[in-house]
Order: C-alpha cells, then sequence, then structure tokens
C-alpha cells in the first residue's frame, strides 16, 4: 500500500511539474498567442494574467504535497500550512475571476454563456477555497493525533 501512495505522488508531481511548465509558457506567450488569433487583448483578458499565477502557485503547492505523499510523510504542519496557502490561493483566483466577471459586463462582444462559464468559475474556486480550509482543518486534527502517537509508542 506504501508503495502504491508513492508512486501516486511520484506520478502526480511530474504531471503537475510539466503543467507547470506548459503554464508558463503559455503564460509568456499569451499576449502573442491573441494577436495570432486576432482576439482583443482588452483588461478582460489581461486579468489571465494574475489568476494564471495564483493558478501556478496553487500547483506548486500540490506538487510539495504529492512529494510528501512520495516520502511518507503527508500529515505534517507544512502541509497544513501548503493547504491553507492553497485555500487562500484559490479564494484570490474567485475574486479575481468576479473582477473579470465584472469587467466583461462593460464589452458588448463577450457573450452571455461566457459570463455565465466566467461565473461558475468565480463559485467553483470559492468552493475550492472552502473544501481546502476543511481539508486543512483535517490535516491539522490529523497530524496532532500522529504526534501524540508517535509520542506514546
Amino acid at each position: 500500500m506504501k508503495n502504491n501512495l508513492k508512486n501516486l505522488g511520484l506520478t502526480l508531481k511530474i504531471i503537475l511539474q510539466i503543467f507547470s511548465v506548459i503554464g508558463i509558457i503559455i503564460l509568456l506567450g499569451l499576449y502573442s498567442i491573441t494577436k495570432l488569433l486576432n482576439l482583443h487583448f482588452d483588461l478582460f483578458v489581461i486579468m489571465i494574467y494574475p489568476c494564471g499565477i495564483c493558478f501556478l502557485y496553487l500547483v506548486y503547492q500540490f506538487i510539495n504535497l504529492f512529494d510528501s505523499l512520495k516520502n511518507n510523510n503527508p500529515f505534517c504542519h507544512e502541509n497544513v500550512k501548503r493547504l491553507i496557502n492553497s485555500m487562500v490561493c484559490s479564494l484570490i483566483i474567485c475574486i479575481l475571476v468576479l473582477i473579470a466577471l465584472i469587467i466583461s459586463m462593460f464589452y458588448e462582444y463577450y457573450s452571455l454563456q461566457l459570463k455565465v462559464a466566467i461565473g461558475f468559475i468565480s463559485a467553483l474556486f470559492f468552493a475550492i477555497s472552502i473544501a481546502l480550509l476543511i481539508l486543512s482543518e483535517l490535516f491539522k486534527q490529523a497530524t496532532i493525533y500522529k504526534e501524540e502517537n508517535d509520542l506514546t509508542i
């Protein structure tokens, strides 16, 4: 079982690292991509940059979480901090997406479907932040139990 968790942690870590590199490349080339596709690069599109940076930070936190899984040490104070950082980052993304939604209201060429999708994405990141808060509390309690158990052995 522990070997499976190590392999899973390593596999997910590698996938997230590859995703991070691709995400960085896309963020760096976003302006060129929008010009190539003949898209408007307005305030709405500019909101992708802070959201993308936050999302890459979120991925970085998960890479570290899977690294601790690979090392058979998932219940530690560092992971509680990582989950709290991830929760804050998800909340920031939620707020940034809401700002993007408000900005999109001033542009006629963004469809209602896009605006509804952006609202859904904002709600999704809000729900993710709540889930990460709950998960951080569970990890915090599990870490306390683990430390107590380690002291009694």
